[in-house]
């Protein structure tokens, strides 16, 4: 069947737009790629590593810290502004074990869907009472935001690994566009505030002067003394964090770009003495087992030249 090309008021005719245009080809495309069938084991992967960075973070930080502050920096929270304003140390631990058991349950497989469901909003919890804000601390913003998408995740049960359906294979690809558009955003939210002066200008060595007792201030110092190295650095960071999208969406990359932000977030903490930590494993959680041919299994290193391709 064809289409009749719309008369003009001139009395012409124009051919109508073939298949939607270019950008509805585009979108389903991206459509097609994100909803694509994929194996169980690799959501699982995903699943379980995400999973044990939310449980590194629980156990990681002293979470009752939080009743020691004063009411009036815990008033006006959002999604948990019906706490008290003082939370008892008591809760706020029970909190973190709960979230930790939760993890226990995703690791052993039993109920794992749920335990992931109780570890992330323990962990959600706790990191908007951290802030003081009821908005989740830079720290831990990147694995609240990979770890929700993954709350709607249907992990496969036992004997279901091999299996290939859509169920299995958008969770994981959604966590890497999540990743890639918060990492994205980072950058953008520095052009938009202070333009391509932060990267081209000495910002960098006024951000590294502020160091104080970080693990390597001496160097960062050294750094900030020569703006070249300096506003290498920046624009190093600003263009990794601007091309995500570009790195995560080709599998030969995408274990690569773990291991350029892990590089990028180490020196900051060396230098400012900041903990990104959670950044650096969320990524490689997401990113690591997604850089795998659809085949591979994580554990398996076997012909791991061979990867090539988009996943």
């Amino acid at each position: 069947m064809t289409t009749t090309p719309a008369p003009t008021p001139t009395g012409t005719t124009t051919p109508a737009p073939a298949d939607g245009g270019r950008v509805a080809r585009f979108v389903r495309g991206i459509d097609a790629r994100l909803t694509a069938p994929g194996p169980g084991f690799r959501l699982l992967e995903v699943h379980t590593l995400v999973a044990l960075v939310i449980g590194l973070r629980l156990v990681a930080r002293d979470w009752s810290a939080i009743a020691e502050r004063p009411a009036a920096l815990t008033d006006g929270l959002t999604f948990v502004s019906w706490l008290p304003p003082h939370v008892p140390d008591r809760f706020l631990v029970a909190l973190a074990v709960i979230g930790v058991g939760g993890v226990g349950l995703v690791v052993a497989r039993r109920r794992a869907q749920l335990g992931f469901v109780v570890a992330w909003t323990a962990y959600a919890v706790l990191c908007a009472l951290w802030g003081s804000s009821g908005k989740v601390m830079h720290n831990d913003v990147m694995t609240v935001w990979v770890g929700f998408v993954l709350l709607f995740a249907r992990v496969p049960r036992r004997g279901q690994d091999d299996e290939r359906t859509v169920a299995f294979g958008w969770p994981p690809r959604a966590a890497l566009a999540v990743l890639a558009v918060v990492y994205w955003l980072t950058g953008v939210q520095k052009l938009r505030h202070s333009g391509i002066e932060w990267a081209l200008s000495d910002n960098m060595s006024w951000i590294l002067r502020q160091g104080g007792d970080a693990p390597a201030s001496g160097l960062g110092h050294w750094v900030a003394d020569h703006v070249l190295i300096a506003g290498a650095l920046a624009t190093g960071a600003l263009l990794l964090e601007l091309t995500a999208p570009v790195w995560l969406a080709w599998r030969r990359t995408r274990a690569p770009f773990a291991l350029a932000v892990a590089v990028m977030h180490t020196s900051i903490w060396l230098f400012l003495g900041l903990d990104y930590s959670a950044w650096v494993l969320t990524a490689a959680a997401v990113a690591v087992p997604m850089s795998l041919a659809p085949t591979r299994r994580l554990g398996d290193f076997r012909g791991f030249g061979t990867i090539s391709g988009r996943g």
